[in-house]
């Protein structure tokens, strides 16, 4: 039996001319597992918002062609009804809650839906994800491992046939990765959509992997075919396996740019990050990797001037940009060329960095209705062309395919040669590889010295 399907379905969102799907067409049968992925904006999230019915009912748009979900077509049935046959998980947990605690966020869609035995099907759904002990805990304590538990929990207490998921992953640290993809192998008797850039343990649960490429589906194909590096090289697609091989050197041969200098600070809630030390020189490419919650982001917010020390002293020569985590934070102009230009003389951006970032067609497209990957070029080509003297990124791969994270790779050792200095806090080990010189780690709050493997153990 087929729990999806789309028939010869074509796509075009709101105000645009170019199809964002041409012509798709595939099936996914009931306790199937598949893995969708390519290039960023290829239409791997317009399936998925097709697939659970935000497409057409909430974004309009022109649908050509059916979707059947569970013998239903979602054009003749609501999002709400759709919701006890199709799950959907996004990228970032927190855009999901609207509750305060766990026990309130898992029940809250099932109880919504009128289903019965709510408390019962959050036990079950909590016990699923190996929450069970954090049933009454504030979903905002929560690490951000935990909190992608509670958005699977809460569309499992549900009961759907379906659960779809849009590069769940992207925000956490390896061992929390782990974590998700062990809960993912216990509910293989549900049928399994991931949409992802990265391939990391797709092989081992996955049976399927659909590659889109500007709207069409160019290849479908068994998952095991990801191993092969010829298939990946074809599509532009990442390894799938782990990557720890981070090569730096100690030695410090720039010009000092900002030195941090027993550093410490306190939220008041019990964590703290305390006596950080490290020296950054002029074009110096530094990597911070560490655990969620491990301390990375507030180092960062002390570095900008966004938090003030406890104690300690930070030295910084010269200006500072920082790209935030989540764009949608940053991003406020109409058009992406406006957002490029705000505040400058020069009112034409630079065509270097629109070419190198591939933002020459989306020029004219409002920044909200960008994919992730889009997105994030986008705000990183805002601070390219501003030139500050230290840039620091949180997590910049964050739903970027392998061709712009290797377009991002020579920006940033162009920029280096330019002795422009940069900070990139990431859980995207394959990425620091090609561009960091050396690396800072954190473990609770605090600066360690040891092998990255033991930081995410």
């Amino acid at each position: 039996m087929d729990m999806v399907s789309f028939d010869d379905v074509s796509y075009t969102y709101p105000n645009q001319k170019e199809n964002a799907l041409k012509e798709v067409t595939f099936q996914v049968k009931k306790g199937e597992s598949l893995f969708i992925t390519g290039k960023s904006g290829s239409g791997k999230s317009t399936i998925a918002r097709a697939i659970i019915g935000i497409i057409p009912h909430i974004i309009k748009g022109n649908l050509e062609g059916n979707v059947i979900v569970n013998g239903k077509n979602t054009r003749n049935v609501t999002v709400r009804k759709l919701a006890t046959d199709v799950g959907y998980v996004f990228q970032n947990p927190e855009s999901q809650f609207f509750t305060l605690t766990v026990d309130q966020e898992v029940s809250l869609g099932a109880e919504n839906l009128g289903l019965d035995e709510i408390d019962k099907r959050v036990e079950k759904a909590l016990q699923l994800v190996g929450l069970e002990d954090k049933r009454y805990e504030s979903v905002f304590n929560l690490s951000e491992g935990e909190k992608q538990k509670v958005a699977l929990a809460s569309q499992l207490a549900m009961s759907p046939e379906v659960i779809v998921m849009d590069e769940p992953t992207s925000n956490l640290d390896p061992k929390a990765t782990d974590d998700f993809f062990n809960i993912l192998w216990n509910l293989r008797d549900k049928t399994l959509i991931l949409i992802d850039h990265r391939t990391y343990r797709v092989p081992e649960i996955f049976e399927r992997v659909i590659v889109m490429d500007s709207g069409m589906i160019v290849e479908d194909t068994d998952s095991e075919k990801l191993l092969d590096p010829d298939f990946r090289d074809r599509y532009g697609l990442r390894r799938p396996e782990r990557v720890y091989n981070l090569n730096y050197s100690q030695k410090m041969g720039w010009k000092s740019l900002l030195k941090v200098s027993n550093v410490s600070y306190s939220y008041g809630d019990g964590f703290s990050v305390e006596d950080v030390n490290f020296e950054l020189g002029e074009g110096e490419v530094l990597g911070i990797v560490g655990s969620n919650g491990s301390g990375k982001t507030t180092l960062a917010k002390l570095i900008t001037g966004l938090l003030k020390p406890d104690k300690g002293k930070i030295e910084l020569k010269g200006s500072v940009g920082m790209v935030m985590q989540d764009p949608d934070h940053q991003l406020f102009m109409d058009t992406v060329e406006r957002e490029l230009t705000f505040g400058l003389e020069n009112e034409k951006p630079p065509i270097m960095v629109i070419r190198s970032m591939n933002l020459q067609h989306l020029m004219k497209r409002h920044p909200h209705s960008l994919s992730g990957g889009e997105k994030q070029r986008t705000l990183i080509s805002v601070f390219l062309v501003r030139k500050p003297n230290l840039l620091i990124m949180d997590e910049p791969t964050t739903g970027m395919d392998l061709e712009n994270m290797k377009r991002l790779v020579n920006w940033i050792k162009k920029l280096k040669r330019m002795s422009l200095s940069l900070i990139i806090i990431s859980h995207d080990l394959e990425f620091l590889e090609m561009v960091v010189d050396n690396v800072l780690m954190l473990k609770n709050g605090r600066q360690i010295s040891a092998d990255i493997n033991s930081i995410f153990n």
